[in-house]
This record gives C-alpha cells, sequence and structure tokens, in this order.
C-alpha cells in the first residue's frame, strides 16, 4: 500500500472507543503485540467496534473514513491483499 494510503488511517487505544467517528468506513483491530486480527466495514464505526468488544480480543483500533459504498470495495480489497501477503485472514475474519 501506499504511504498516501496509510496517512488517512487513524489510530486509538481500545479504552478510548467513545471516541471513535459515527461515520461509515473500515476499522482494523489489532492485538496488543500489533498483530491484525480483524478488518471490517461500517456505516457506523463506533457502533460496531463497541459491538466487537464484547467478543474479540483487541487492544488497538485503526480507522478510515470512507463512504461505506468505498467501504465495502475497500474492505474486499484488504482482505484479498492480507490473505496475499500472509497466506491466510486475519484471526477473527476467518473464525467468524
Amino acid at each position: 500500500m501506499s504511504n498516501s494510503a496509510l496517512s488517512k488511517r487513524l489510530y486509538l487505544e481500545k479504552e478510548k472507543i467513545s471516541r471513535l467517528p459515527n461515520e461509515a468506513g473500515v476499522y482494523f483491530l489489532f492485538q496488543s503485540n500489533n498483530m491484525l486480527v480483524y478488518i471490517g466495514k461500517a456505516l457506523y464505526i463506533r457502533k460496531r467496534v463497541t459491538q466487537h468488544d464484547k467478543d474479540k480480543q483487541f487492544s488497538l483500533i485503526g480507522y478510515e473514513i470512507v463512504h461505506y459504498s468505498r467501504a465495502r470495495l475497500l474492505e474486499k480489497n484488504l482482505l484479498e491483499l492480507y490473505l496475499k501477503e500472509h497466506g491466510q485472514l486475519p484471526y477473527y475474519n476467518k473464525h467468524c
């Protein structure tokens, strides 16, 4: 991915979920060892990540605000890229 794509992403610690935007976009959940464990899309990022807080272990959240129609395509492309680079999907993407 290009640096310009990465510069759009913002990161928050799990304890700051309430600061996530209530906007559409893609989001990334990381464990404490910075391992990416989930890539998702949401119409409302804060609401969706709060739902994950109940059943997934993560300590860091990355997100990128984009229109929901773009988020669907971006999530698909990011999952395909991750699979190509790592030979498997992030843990929660393959176990959900």
